[in-house]
């Protein structure tokens, strides 16, 4: 089962790749932009791993920083993908879907740079699920313990409507862009910098906290204690207005 030790961080770019170990092999958590494929092989190397340890991708969501070479890996690795069920279509169309605005001025005006400056096209190669492939839908609480790492999967969306996080038994959260440590100066706060609705942040926060996260390891920025996550929850749930899409 799984390890307690610190997870490996394998940093691709600005985005955050985790490994945790699995029966026969690793799950890998996100990959990082296209470009990124060769880093992350010298990476693994780095880290004694080969590329075919690596039994199954899971994916937070859907968006190029985070599925950017899904389909690569797929085919090169012959890993097993977990997604969400919201991520089926918009992997399979290689497109980025679910995003909705900036969190505030602050984040648009330095996003637009960095999209420009990295020439960001929005898209990735196709990723075509199989049957082998793991859909979550949020009835097999088991579904991790199935393939050997004691914790579990939750629904969190939010940042997006296909955004799932992981929570191991020792308190590790992985939580793709629900929370964030990055772009502190833009006063994010830990939230998303792009938002589909920030009631749905405030609530998956809640799950992350209630499931007995003690440390969380976003996609963006450096780990930090779920006490910040408690702190900024309780302050912006006194001013958001309620979710907008109740039904997600």
């Amino acid at each position: 089962m799984t390890s307690t030790s610190t997870p490996p961080i394998l940093k691709m770019g600005a985005t955050n790749c985790y490994l945790i170990k699995c029966e026969k092999g690793y799950m890998l958590i996100d990959t990082s932009f296209p470009i990124y494929y060769e880093r992350f092989i010298k990476e693994l190397n780095r880290l004694n791993v080969d590329v075919s340890e690596i039994k199954y991708l899971l994916l937070t969501h859907h968006h190029d920083d985070h599925a950017g070479f899904a389909a690569k890996m797929k085919e090169i690795a012959g890993c097993r993908l977990i997604v969400h069920k919201n991520s089926v279509e918009p992997l399979r169309s290689g497109s980025m879907i679910y995003m909705n605005h900036p969190l505030n001025i602050r984040v648009k005006i330095t996003m637009a740079i960095f999209n420009k400056l990295k020439k960001r096209t929005f898209r990735i190669d196709p990723v075509i699920l199989d049957d082998e492939d793991i859909v979550y839908t949020g009835e097999d609480d088991r579904l991790l313990n199935n393939i050997g790492i004691d914790g579990k999967i939750i629904y969190t969306p939010g940042h997006t409507i296909d955004s799932i996080s992981v929570v191991l038994d020792s308190g590790d959260a992985f939580v793709g862009d629900i929370c964030m440590n990055f772009l502190n100066f833009c006063g994010i706060h830990y939230r998303p910098i792009w938002l589909y609705d920030e009631a749905l942040v405030l609530d998956s926060w809640r799950k992350i906290i209630g499931s007995g996260a003690r440390t969380i390891y976003p996609a963006h920025g450096e780990p930090f204690t779920v006490d910040g996550l408690i702190r900024y929850e309780k302050l912006y749930a006194a001013k958001c207005r309620p979710s907008a899409d109740p039904a997600i």
